[in-house]
C-alpha cells in the first residue's frame, strides 16, 4: 500500500521540526512525505533544504511557493503533486500536528482487518496538548428546516473501534486516491476556513468516511472564526463567512439562502460597527457571486482598527 504524507507549513519552523521527527520515528513507515513550505520567512526553507538531503526510511519532496497560498492553497499543491505519484491514500496534516509513533501502524492494521473498499477518507482522534479528545475535527451534519447543523462527534464516539462521520478536518486524514481522481482536490481558493469541510462533502458523495480512534495525533488547537457569532472584525472572520456560505450554496442551496438571511440580520443588531458590517456583506457578496482566492483588502492579518 502507497501512502504519502502531506504536511503545509508556514512560518512554524520549531513545530515543524517537531512533527517531522514524529514521522521519522514511526513504528511502520510510508512512501513520501511531501512538505509545501508556504513562503515561510523563519527559516523554514533554508532548513528544509538541509533536512531533504538527509537519510530517511522514506523519500521527501519540498515544495517552495512564491507566495502565501493559505491552507486550502497550499493542501491543493501538497495534494495535486502527491496523485501524480499515483498513491493509495493520501495522509494530510497541519505542521504542530504531532503524530503518535503508530499512528500509520493502526492506519495498515485498519485497512488489513476491514473492507476499506468503499471508504473515501480515514481520519485519526485528535487530542489537545493536554490529553483532552479535540471534538471539534470529526462531525455530522444535517439539514432541518433549511438550516445547515454540524454537530462535532461526542467524546463516547471514541470508545467504538471507528464509527462514521460527514466532516472532517485534515489534521491526520488518509484521502483515497481513487475517491480523489473522482471528486477532486480540495479548493485552492478558500485560502482558510471550510476547505476541508467542503472536501468532505464532496468525498462522501463516493464513499464513507470514518473516523478510527486508535489512530492519533496531538494537535496544538488555535481558535477559529465562529460564522455564527460575532467575534470580532479581522481578516479570518472574512474567509470563514464567505467561504461557509459558498460551501452552502454548492452544497445546500437553501441552507445558503438562510444563512445569508441570518448573517444580513444579525448587521442590523446593536454592537456592529460599519466596518464590521462592510466586512459581513462583503463576504456574503462574493461567496454568491463566486468570487474567491485572497481578497484585496481583508489580507492576513487585517483587522479593524478600534
Amino acid at each position: 500500500m502507497n501512502v504519502d504524507v502531506v504536511i503545509v507549513t508556514y512560518n512554524r519552523l520549531e513545530k515543524l521540526k517537531k512533527a517531522i521527527a514524529c514521522y521519522e520515528n514511526q513504528t511502520m513507515t510510508f512512501r513520501n512525505i511531501i512538505i509545501v513550505n508556504n513562503h515561510s520567512n523563519d527559516g523554514t526553507f533554508e532548513y528544509l533544504e538541509n533536512w531533504k538531503n538527509m537519510e530517511a526510511p522514506f523519500a521527501k519532496h519540498v515544495i517552495n511557493t512564491e507566495e502565501n497560498l493559505g491552507g486550502s492553497g497550499g493542501f491543493y499543491t501538497g495534494q495535486k503533486y502527491a496523485m501524480a505519484l499515483n498513491p493509495d491514500w493520501i495522509y494530510l496534516a497541519d505542521d504542530d500536528a504531532y503524530a503518535e509513533p503508530d499512528m500509520m501502524e493502526q492506519f495498515y492494521k485498519f485497512c488489513d482487518t476491514h473492507d476499506v473498499n468503499k471508504v473515501s477518507a480515514i481520519c485519526g482522534a485528535v487530542y489537545n496538548m493536554e490529553g483532552k479528545i479535540s471534538i471539534i475535527h470529526r462531525g455530522t451534519h444535517k439539514v432541518e428546516n433549511n438550516k445547515y447543523i454540524r454537530t462535532s462527534c461526542p467524546e463516547d464516539c471514541y470508545d467504538k473501534e471507528f464509527f462514521k462521520i460527514d466532516c472532517l478536518s485534515y489534521v491526520c486524514s488518509f484521502l483515497k486516491a481513487d475517491a480523489i481522481e473522482k471528486v477532486g482536490c480540495v479548493n485552492p481558493k478558500y485560502f482558510i476556513y471550510s476547505d476541508d469541510t467542503e472536501h468532505s462533502v464532496r468525498l462522501s458523495k463516493v464513499g464513507d468516511i470514518i473516523c478510527v480512534p486508535h489512530i492519533v495525533v496531538c494537535h496544538e488547537d488555535v481558535v477559529v472564526a465562529d460564522v455564527n457569532n460575532h467575534v470580532g472584525c479581522s481578516w479570518k472572520e472574512f474567509y470563514a463567512i464567505r467561504n461557509n456560505c459558498h460551501m452552502l450554496k454548492k452544497h445546500y442551496f437553501k441552507s445558503a439562502v438562510d444563512r445569508t438571511l441570518y448573517m444580513l440580520k444579525q448587521c442590523k443588531k446593536a454592537g456592529y460597527t460599519t466596518t464590521h458590517k462592510k466586512l459581513i456583506k462583503t463576504a456574503l457578496r462574493d461567496a454568491w457571486l463566486g468570487i474567491l482566492g485572497k481578497h484585496k483588502i481583508y489580507k492576513p492579518g487585517w483587522s479593524e482598527k478600534l
